[in-house]
C-alpha cells in the first residue's frame, strides 16, 4: 500500500515520463503489421484461422489502447492536483525534509535567467548560472534529509515530476511535509 501524506492526503505516485525509447513500445501500426503477417501466413484449410479471431484481437487491442489513454489522462490529472496542492502552500509556513537541491536550483535559475531549462541552454549560459550565489550554495553541500521549517516561496516541478517547494532558499519534497501552519 502506498504511503499517504497526512497533511496533503496525496500519494506519492506522480506521473513519470517513460524511460524506454518510443521504438520499444508496441503500437497500433505494429499490431496491424503483425495481423497482416498472420493473415498472409494462415492455412486456408484450417478452421482455427478464422478472420473473426483477427477482428476480436483488433478489438481487444483497441480497448487496451483506450484504457492506456485513460490511465495516462488520470496520471496527468493527478500531477495537476499535486501541483495545485503544492501551489496552495505558497506563503505558508511548513516543516518538511530537504532534498538534493542542485539540479532543481540550476533549472530554476536557468528558467529565470534564460527562459529555458538548464539542459537546453548553452555552455556559456550554464557557466553564468553556476556562478549565481544560489547555485554555489546548493552545490556547496546539500543537507538532504535535514528537517527544514520556513515559508514556502515558490513551487517547481522536479525532473521526476514531483512538485518541490522552495522554503527559505532550500528545496523540500512536498510529500515530506509534516506540518503546515
Amino acid at each position: 500500500m502506498a504511503h499517504v501524506n497526512p497533511v496533503t492526503t496525496l500519494q506519492n505516485i506522480t506521473f513519470r515520463p517513460d524511460t524506454e525509447p518510443a521504438s520499444s513500445s508496441f503500437d497500433t501500426v505494429d499490431f496491424m503489421k503483425l495481423m497482416i503477417a498472420q493473415m498472409r501466413n494462415q492455412n486456408p484449410l484450417s478452421e482455427s484461422d478464422n478472420p473473426a479471431d483477427f477482428m476480436g484481437q483488433l478489438a481487444q487491442f483497441e480497448m487496451l489502447s483506450k484504457l492506456t489513454a485513460i490511465s495516462d489522462g488520470i496520471k496527468v490529472m493527478q500531477g495537476l492536483e499535486e501541483l495545485s496542492s503544492a501551489a496552495s502552500l505558497i506563503g505558508r509556513t511548513v516543516v518538511g525534509e530537504q532534498v538534493d537541491a542542485l539540479p532543481t536550483v540550476l533549472d530554476a535559475i536557468s528558467r529565470e535567467m534564460f527562459g529555458a531549462p538548464y539542459s537546453a541552454v548553452t555552455r556559456g549560459q550554464q557557466r553564468i548560472i553556476g556562478a549565481d550565489p544560489r547555485a554555489r550554495e546548493a552545490a556547496s553541500g546539500s543537507e538532504a534529509g535535514k528537517e527544514i521549517r520556513g515559508v514556502v516561496e515558490k513551487v517547481v516541478v522536479g525532473s521526476n515530476g514531483i512538485p518541490l517547494l522552495f522554503v527559505d532558499g532550500k528545496v523540500v519534497d512536498m510529500f515530506t511535509i509534516a506540518v503546515v501552519e
